[in-house]
């Protein structure tokens, strides 16, 4: 027996591994930890992304801190003053993230023992700082009033997960929906790792179909820029500086020429084709070394996937520029602090509506996208674990302390100066990797703690290193649109919807609702065309479903509701008519083996 195997049997029998199940759920502290740190990996990303989004609402920072005699509102876009103080506040939210994120996944992990990560939500940021306080504070909203907004959701989301609110709801959501929830965020995943901004660059945005093939280096790059409000640059002023209600050139950009022509593009298909070679050898760690190799050679200058040095022209990360990062990246420790955003909260504000919509828009959009980001955690789980998730209550062990972990973790983080903070899919990474119990959640916050301190280290590995990971469990968690009845129109629309939604919105919670009220309308629909018809004895034809065409081949035979996202059905739950159903599917169309025997098709 090896020294890992003596270390894992041992920590498996002691109070801790019993604790949290590692023998239960079939998993090795080793595998806990690896597990945690390609979870990690796949985050760290929003240690720089999430700072610079914030730091686009000038935080704390007033037009008092411009250092010139102009001190009106104007002189935020111009004063070096203001600047510097929007500088501070960017290095501030960078702990601020890592804290939030250390401390919500210590919750999870301890309390609720799910090997999930949170941080501070993409998507949820860019509302906040955008449609919430402004660019430089141009909305009605101030940084302070919008954090205690989010001070007040978390408590909301805690109270309610409490007293079950959020369990009974996903309690009620059809197994179809389930399935459908989690092939959409396995599409949802993919779509971000196809991303310039937090992926490869494969997939770029397109002013006639939105978004097309990208892959463009720097130079055919055209980014745009998003405008609130058009009346101030309709006046431009000769020789002057831009107007104020002109921001900096968005992330996302254009490829009108040099497609597939990119460096970053073509290192990141490579990691992807080491992580897919190495995982479909069964190689324990496949998704680390894809990371690890690519990172390093990024680091190296001179070439055109460099992200160091004056020579790289790739955009992002701290600074924008290949030089800045390098100088950061330099500094190899940077000493904590939140000194400009840590308690900033200000409730003097709640008789505006604005401030009220925007909590309540807070609330409905983290509420279904958390829970349903956890709940497709589990079903994942479900995949590795069966009977995981009870198939008639929808619960999963923890569920309780999951939910009001996310509440409290939310409270933390606006407490630090951040947006919501909420469970992240790329957790789904970490999972596939072998995570199974609390312990890698924990491994998450050992290595955010790691991050308080070597910041310039984290926040430069790059992300069309990480975006072929999301890809790649994207492609894995697609296996549960298998289990969906596509023969039933009332079961099938719903979770295409739900499965198509999401990554076309950018939005998770748009995907749950889509899916959710189609199919209470063609359920409601359905319900009332058969109480007609058993009322008329038929005579309303169009409710009375049609026959299937001599010679059309019979539908497959319905799986029951009981099945499990993942699970098995019991010996009981196919009748026999089922059974010789799928015996003679089964003989007219074999199907072959994705897996040796034992071993997980996923």
């Amino acid at each position: 027996m090896g020294f890992l195997a003596t270390v894992n049997e041992k920590f498996g029998a002691s109070r801790v591994g019993r604790y949290f199940k590692t023998e239960e759920r079939k998993t090795t502290l080793w595998q806990e930890l690896r597990a945690g740190t390609v979870t990690f990996l796949t985050i760290a990303y929003i240690l720089s992304v999430n700072a610079n989004i914030l730091s686009d609402t000038g935080g704390p920072c007033t037009s008092a801190d411009c250092t010139g005699p102009d001190k009106s509102f104007s002189c935020r876009f111009t004063d070096p003053g203001y600047q510097a103080c929007v500088d501070e506040t960017r290095k501030s939210l960078i702990t601020a993230t890592a804290a939030s994120s250390l401390l919500g996944c210590v919750i999870m992990g301890v309390a609720a023992n799910m090997p999930v990560a949170l941080a501070p939500g993409m998507g949820l940021n860019a509302y906040f700082t955008y449609n919430v306080v402004g660019f430089y504070g141009t909305k009605n909203v101030s940084y302070q009033e919008a954090l205690a907004a989010i001070f007040i959701e978390g408590w909301i989301f805690v109270i309610i997960s409490a007293i079950g609110v959020r369990q009974k709801i996903i309690g009620m959501l059809p197994r179809t929906l389930a399935l459908a929830m989690a092939a959409g965020i396995g599409l949802f995943l993919a779509h971000i790792g196809y991303q310039g901004s937090q992926g490869i660059g494969l997939v770029v945005g397109d002013g006639a179909t939105l978004v097309t093939l990208g892959g463009c280096s720097v130079e055919s790059q055209v980014h745009p820029y998003y405008i609130a409000d058009t009346t101030g640059i309709c006046t431009p002023v000769p020789n002057g500086p831009p107007p104020p209600n002109l921001p900096p050139e968005g992330p996302n950009y254009e490829c009108p020429t040099w497609k597939l022509n990119s460096g970053p593009l073509w290192m990141g298909l490579g990691c992807l084709a080491i992580m897919s070679i190495l995982m479909s050898r069964n190689f324990k760690g496949a998704i680390i070394v894809g990371i690890a190799v690519t990172t390093i050679i990024s680091w190296i200058p001179g070439h055109a996937a460099s992200y160091l040095g004056p020579s790289s022209t790739i955009l992002g990360g701290i600074g924008g520029d290949g030089e800045s990062r390098w100088e950061y990246f330099r500094n190899v420790v940077a000493v904590p602090s939140i000194k400009k955003t840590g308690g900033a909260l200000s409730f003097s504000n709640f008789a505006s509506g604005d401030l009220w919509l925007a909590l309540i828009t807070f609330l409905y959009v983290d509420f279904f996208d958390a829970t349903g980001t956890l709940f497709s955690m589990a079903n994942f789980i479900n995949n590795f674990i069966p009977g995981f998730v009870d198939p008639k209550t929808n619960n999963f062990p923890g569920s309780t302390l999951a939910y009001c972990s996310d509440g409290l973790s939310i409270v933390i983080g606006s407490l630090m100066g951040t947006s919501p903070v909420t469970v992240f899919v790329e957790s789904a990474t970490g999972i596939r990797e072998g995570g199974r119990t609390g312990l890698t959640a924990l491994m998450v916050a050992f290595w955010m703690f790691v991050a308080l301190w070597f910041t310039p280290i984290i926040a430069s590995i790059p992300t069309y290193c990480t975006g072929p990971a999301l890809i790649l469990t994207g492609a894995l968690m697609m296996i549960n649109v298998v289990k969906i009845d596509w023969n039933d129109i009332n079961k099938a629309v719903p979770a295409f919807l739900t499965i198509s939604i999401m990554p076309l919105t950018y939005s998770i919670s748009y995907g749950v609702i889509g899916g959710v009220v189609s199919f209470i309308l063609l359920h409601a629909i359905k319900w009332v065309c058969d109480k007609l018809s058993d009322r008329t004895n038929g005579a309303f034809g169009y409710c009375t479903p049609p026959q299937a065409p001599e010679g059309a081949h019979a539908p497959a035979a319905k799986q029951p509701e009981e099945y499990s996202v993942g699970g098995k059905p019991s010996d009981n739950s196919v009748s026999n008519g089922e059974a010789a159903a799928s015996e003679a599917t089964e003989k007219a169309n074999p199907v072959l083996p994705l897996s040796k025997p034992g071993e997980s098709i996923v």
